[in-house]
């Protein structure tokens, strides 16, 4: 869903930036947004076909989602099967390397600093200065903790294991993930109450651009959604509201039966 929300974000603003330019360039309204619309449409025709030919046999983000969803031993299965050889050591989330350790710390989020932590743990335990780790990504704070340390920490992003993996032939046979459009997620995620800021300042800027130039209706109607949209994420809509589990009445299934309830079955 977030994906999505970036295609359509991406699709709003490039109509906006080609109408606002092109409107300087052509005597009507009607034939500034036509052409506006037109070559939207065909950039982001262009970047999803180049996107998808890019991701053969599937995208990066589909292998990043098989690796954090099975974890480490998943990731250094991978990693074996390009090196062939049996006889390596390795643990659960680390192979040994001739002059380096490789680690698998992959996951849904960027490494912070009790991750960092270990892996300098990992490599003063089995004599390694250079640690070649495969992640999301490291929390910039989290790189005092090898400032502190002889250990040199490489990241190792999806984009490179994934021509690693192509090069060896060893990439797994994924099955492609179905997106279903759903407009209560699509909603709660345009909605969240972290866009807040974003809403503020692009409405704000919006309606001060009003007042310095000729399209006063454009930029004013503009403004005006943005900043009703920051006001929506600070109603319980902002908090994920629109949708939530029935929990409570799921619950309710599973308690026994109070006396009064025997009673009106008598």
């Amino acid at each position: 869903m977030a994906k999505l929300l970036d295609y359509f974000s991406l699709t709003v603003t490039l109509f906006l930036l080609t109408f606002v330019w092109s409107a300087l360039a052509f005597d009507s309204t009607a034939g500034a947004l036509i052409f506006s619309c037109a070559f939207t449409l065909i950039a982001v025709v262009t970047v999803r076909y180049v996107k998808s030919k890019k991701g053969k046999p599937y995208p990066y983000d589909r292998l990043a989602l098989e690796l954090s969803i099975r974890g480490s031993a998943y990731q250094i299965k991978l990693m074996k099967s390009i090196i062939k050889n049996d006889e390596i050591k390795n643990g659960e989330n680390y192979i040994l390397l001739q002059n380096s350790i490789f680690v698998a710390a992959y996951k849904f989020s960027a490494l912070g600093l009790q991750d960092l932590g270990a892996i300098v743990t990992l490599c003063e335990k089995h004599g390694r200065d250079h640690a070649f780790v495969l992640a999301r990504g490291i929390d910039r704070r989290a790189y005092a903790v090898t400032q502190a340390t002889n250990v040199r920490v490489s990241l190792i992003k999806i984009k490179a294991f994934y021509k690693l993996l192509e090069k060896n032939s060893a990439l797994p046979d994924l099955k492609p993930v179905k997106r279903k459009f759903s407009v209560k997620a699509f909603f709660e995620t345009a909605l969240s109450r972290s866009n807040l800021r974003a809403y503020l300042f692009s409405g704000a800027v919006l309606v001060l651009v009003s007042f310095i130039t000729p399209l006063k209706i454009y930029y004013i109607a503009m403004g005006s959604i943005s900043l009703l949209l920051a006001i929506l994420t600070l109603t319980p809509l902002g908090n994920g509201g629109i949708s939530s589990p029935k929990l409570a009445d799921e619950l309710a299934l599973e308690l026994p039966p109070s006396n009064d309830d025997e009673k009106l079955k008598r």
